[in-house]
C-alpha cells in the first residue's frame, strides 16, 4: 500500500513538471522571457522583512564593493585671525652703477677680444678726417685715445694740447703727469687699465676751446669709443668735457660732486688736470670727486692720515 502512494505521488509530480514545462515554453514562444511577481500577494516593503542570513555560495566571486558610509561632515574650523601687515621696507642704497638703469647705446655689443681691432678702424677714419678744415691745417696728428679697450673706467678731456699733438697720445705733458698720478697714486690703479680721450682728436690753434661746429663734427668718434669699451664709470675732465657730454651750461662747481649719466653709464665731472696745476686749492675738491668714485667701484679708498 505504501508503495503504491509513493507512485501515485511520483505520478503527479511528472503531470505537474510536464504542465510547467509546457507553460513556460508556451510563454517563451510568445515572447515573454521573465514571469512577473503573483499578484495574490501584495509587496511586502523591503525594510519590513527581516532575512535569516544567507550562508555563503560555493563559487567564489569577486567581493562586492564595500558599502560607503558617509561620514559626518566635521565642523567648519573658524577663520585664523588676519596677520598684521608687516612694515614697509626700507629701500637699500643702491650703488651709482643701478641707479640709471640699462645702457642707451645704439650700436650692438662688441666681444673684449674684438674691441682693440674695432677701435682701430675709428682711429684711421680720424686720421683722415678733414671735417674742420682749422684743426686739419694745424695739427701735427689726430689725437685718438690710450688705454684699455675693455676699461671700467673712462677720463673724457676737452681736447690735446702742444704734447699731445706731437706724440699722438693724450695728456702726455704736465697736465697728463697729473692726470697719472691722480690714476695711479690716488686710485690704486695703472694708467694701462683705464680708457682715455678727448672730445676733439686735433689741437686747436694756441689751445684754445673747441667751438660748438668742432665738437659735433667729432661727437660721434668719441660716441663710438664709448660705445665699444662700454666703460662701467665715466669721469669728465673739465667744463668742456662735462657741458657737452651733459648738455648743459650748468658751472663746473654745480656739476662736480654729485652723479650723472651718459648713455646710461654713471659720470661724474671734475676739474681738469690744466685748471688743477693753476689752482692748487681746487685738488682737495677734485680728491673727493674721485673717492666718490672709487666707492662706486670698489675701490679701496685711503684713510685719512692724522
Amino acid at each position: 500500500m505504501e508503495v503504491e502512494i509513493d507512485d501515485e505521488r511520483d505520478i503527479e509530480r511528472i503531470r505537474l513538471i510536464r504542465e510547467v514545462r509546457q507553460r513556460l515554453e508556451s510563454l517563451a514562444r510568445a515572447g515573454v522571457s521573465t514571469l512577473p511577481k503573483s499578484p495574490e500577494r501584495p509587496p511586502v516593503p523591503r525594510s519590513a522583512v527581516v532575512e535569516p542570513p544567507r550562508e555563503a555560495p560555493p563559487v567564489i566571486s569577486a567581493p562586492a564593493s564595500p558599502p560607503v558610509v558617509e561620514q559626518p561632515k566635521p565642523a567648519a574650523a573658524p577663520p585664523p585671525p588676519p596677520r598684521p601687515a608687516p612694515p614697509p621696507k626700507q629701500r637699500p642704497v643702491e650703488a651709482p652703477g643701478s641707479l640709471f638703469g640699462a645702457v642707451e647705446f645704439k650700436a650692438p655689443f662688441i666681444e673684449p677680444a674684438d674691441r682693440s681691432a674695432a677701435l682701430a678702424v675709428i682711429a684711421q677714419e680720424v686720421a683722415a678726417c678733414v671735417r674742420c678744415p682749422v684743426l686739419v691745417q694745424n695739427r701735427t696728428q689726430t689725437v685718438f685715445a690710450d688705454g684699455s679697450p675693455t676699461a671700467r673706467l673712462m677720463f673724457i678731456g676737452e681736447a690735446p694740447g702742444a704734447d699731445e699733438d706731437r706724440r699722438g697720445v693724450p695728456f702726455v705733458g704736465k697736465a697728463g703727469q697729473l692726470l697719472t698720478d691722480m690714476i695711479t697714486k690716488g686710485m690704486g690703479l695703472r694708467r694701462e687699465d683705464v680708457y682715455i680721450a678727448n672730445i676733439l682728436k686735433c689741437r686747436p690753434p694756441e689751445n684754445r676751446d673747441p667751438t660748438p661746429e668742432e665738437s659735433s663734427n667729432c661727437f660721434g668718434y668719441l660716441e663710438r669709443q664709448i660705445e665699444i669699451v662700454r666703460p662701467e664709470y665715466l669721469c669728465l675732465l673739465g667744463r668742456i668735457s662735462a657741458t657737452t657730454l651733459l648738455n648743459t651750461a650748468l658751472s663746473m662747481s654745480r656739476l662736480r660732486g654729485r652723479w650723472h649719466r651718459v648713455f646710461g653709464v654713471p659720470t661724474i665731472a671734475t676739474y681738469h688736470p690744466a685748471y688743477l696745476l693753476r689752482n692748487p686749492a681746487a685738488k682737495k675738491d677734485s680728491w673727493e670727486d674721485l673717492q666718490m668714485l672709487m666707492r662706486a667701484m670698489g675701490l679701496v679708498v685711503p684713510k685719512k692720515k692724522g
